[in-house]
């Protein structure tokens, strides 16, 4: 999985920028708010939402005057967590994921004399990397690897596809705040169906810089 995004992460902008000359490159790092939600028997289930961390590379590819498209590679990290009180002993479950996450936004951007607002939103890629569940009532704790794959002994899915939404603002400088909210659309429950399905979702605070392009002061 992890060989498949970089190579699908380097095909991409090496063919964009062969493309389009005027590409811009940049990175960033900020927080993940992440959560799952399951659905079984109809009926959802939700925890509660993990902070995690994020860290990534961006390119921006110009395509006009106030349009651009912008693939990026990160990492993210995503998961739930839960408390439950019964007779006095409080159990805490909590799982933490670990993906290389492609996203592809087509952004409006303002360009700006100052700086540059952006908005936009396109399709997400991610690939687990790795994961674990940890348990602990107080009086004795554990935890367990996440396992990855299509079979009925496995927990997950290690393919994500889904949909994001992205905004922020790039100062003059390059420095660049900017959000987003992925909404995970793979039913990642191996052998899942309509009445039973594992769904992800977090939203992303990132500071980071963008370079200047290519033969500019």
């Amino acid at each position: 999985m992890k060989k498949t995004a970089f190579l699908l992460f380097a095909t991409f902008i090496a063919t964009a920028s062969i493309i389009a000359q005027n590409a811009r490159f940049g990175v960033n790092a900020g927080i993940s708010m992440a959560n799952y939600n399951a659905k079984f028997d109809g009926e959802s289930e939700n925890g509660d939402s993990k902070i995690g961390i994020t860290v990534g590379v961006v390119s921006d590819i110009s395509l006009g005057d106030h349009f651009s498209l912008q693939p990026a590679l990160n990492f993210v990290q995503k998961g739930t967590k839960d408390e439950e009180t019964f007779g006095g002993i409080t159990e805490k479950v909590s799982l933490t994921t670990n993906h290389l996450e492609i996203p592809v936004n087509f952004l409006y951007n303002t360009n700006s004399g100052n700086g540059n607002f952006f908005i936009g939103a396109g399709p997400s890629f991610a690939f687990a990397m790795s994961g674990k569940w940890k348990y602990d009532d107080g009086t004795s704790e554990f935890d367990e690897s996440v396992s990855f794959g299509d079979g009925d002994e496995d927990d997950l899915k290690g393919f994500d596809f889904g949909a994001n939404i992205l905004a922020g603002y790039t100062l003059s400088n390059g420095l660049t705040f900017s959000v987003n909210y992925n909404a995970g659309i793979s039913n990642l429950y191996p052998g899942g169906d309509s009445d039973a399905s594992l769904r992800s979702n977090y939203f992303g605070i990132k500071v980071g810089w963008m370079f200047k392009k290519a033969g500019k002061k």
